[in-house]
């Protein structure tokens, strides 16, 4: 065998009877004639640098299977593996793998197309560098979904607190009207004979709700859960229904009013609102709850002023809605200060407040 030596450094080796025979380096793609034995640098023909124009394909000496580069195979690519693994962690980590691995993806391809041959790992750069791309790809749809989500829970958020803002004004409404035609504001808790509870204002105000079918189905004269009126449960108007509470069931609602000293149902009977001398704007009528309960069930908020507040809202952020005696919709703010809420609460209080 001979060994020689190109000129870029690589050593190679042929057959003695290949002597003569044009031959083409593997490293720097030079063009030479292999040397006779004893000769240590191959002499390149032409100009002898560089790549030969026109030369031909490599000779029987290149391709034979005797001969091969006498330094052993090519090593691979660091940074093409690097970027492989990178790839395949962007399928998980996205952008922060995904990035690193193109990069490291286009640097491999480089340092291997530079070695000419000295170095592979064409197929993990490019497949790094694929997959790669592939992460940082997935990572539109989740920033396009961390940008969407929160402004879909704020729109959905609005949406209920005007759906609920106009329940209860449809019930102050009724409100009214049963105050025009009875001269009171219906009773917080309808009582029968004996003074045991019935059920509900809410089943009182039916009529003025347009929903003269559901009542005339009520045994007045029986409570809420008699054998008749518990079936009519499931048959709640959605007027009586928050949008913003989704745990609770569909026969329950929130919509209840405030009882005891200076309330606005205060009095059993009902009260005239001649009687809100704190100004029918300054009273809260109906209120959402913390706690739902059976809408035809005579349960509300029981308030007392030298009491803890009764449990109002938590089902909107930041506050709760109220509907004031005037037949106004106001938002109340979770911050706002216990002084001015029992100032709201009370009818005839003599407190200088306004709502929020």
């Amino acid at each position: 065998m001979i060994q020689f030596r190109c000129e870029c450094g690589r050593l190679l080796q042929a057959k003695e009877e290949l002597a003569g025979r044009l031959t083409r380096c593997p490293t720097c793609d030079r063009e030479f004639s292999i040397p006779n034995a004893g000769d240590k640098v191959a002499p390149a023909i032409a100009s002898g640098l560089g790549r030969t124009t026109g030369a031909t394909p490599p000779s029987d000496a290149a391709s034979s299977p005797d001969y091969a580069p006498a330094d052993g195979p090519s090593k691979r690519s660091g940074k093409a593996l690097a970027s492989l693994i990178l790839g395949i962690a962007s399928l998980i980590f996205v952008f922060f793998a995904g990035i690193p691995a193109i990069i490291l993806g286009i640097i491999g391809l480089k340092d291997v197309h530079q070695s000419r041959g000295r170095v592979h790992g064409t197929g993990m750069a490019i497949t790094g560098l694929i997959l790669g791309v592939v992460g940082c790809m997935l990572t539109v749809p989740l920033l396009l979904a961390g940008l969407l989500v929160p402004a879909i829970q704020k729109t959905r958020e609005a949406a209920n607190r005007m759906s609920c803002a106009n329940n209860l004004k449809q019930l102050a409404l009724a409100m009214q009207s049963y105050h025009d035609a009875n001269g009171r504001l219906p009773p917080a808790i309808v009582r029968g004979k004996d003074g045991k509870p019935l059920y509900s204002w809410r089943v009182l105000l039916l009529p003025f709700l347009d929903e003269d079918a559901l009542y005339k189905q009520f045994k007045l004269d029986e409570p809420w859960d008699s054998p008749n009126n518990i079936q009519l449960l499931t048959k709640m108007p959605r007027v009586f229904r928050d949008p913003s509470v989704s745990d609770s069931a569909a026969s329950e609602t929130v919509y209840q009013v405030l009882v005891g000293p200076k309330t606005a149902f205060e009095n059993p009977d009902g009260l005239n609102m001649l009687s809100f001398t704190d100004g029918l704007a300054n009273t809260i009528l109906i209120v959402e709850a913390a706690k739902a309960v059976p809408w035809s069930r005579p349960d509300d908020l029981p308030s007392q002023p030298n009491g803890p507040l009764p449990g109002l809202g938590g089902h909107h952020v930041n506050g709760f809605n109220a509907v004031f005696a005037d037949g106004s919709v106001h938002f109340i703010p979770g911050n706002t200060s216990e002084p001015l809420l029992r100032g709201l609460i009370t009818r005839n209080g003599g407190e200088k407040v306004a709502p929020p």
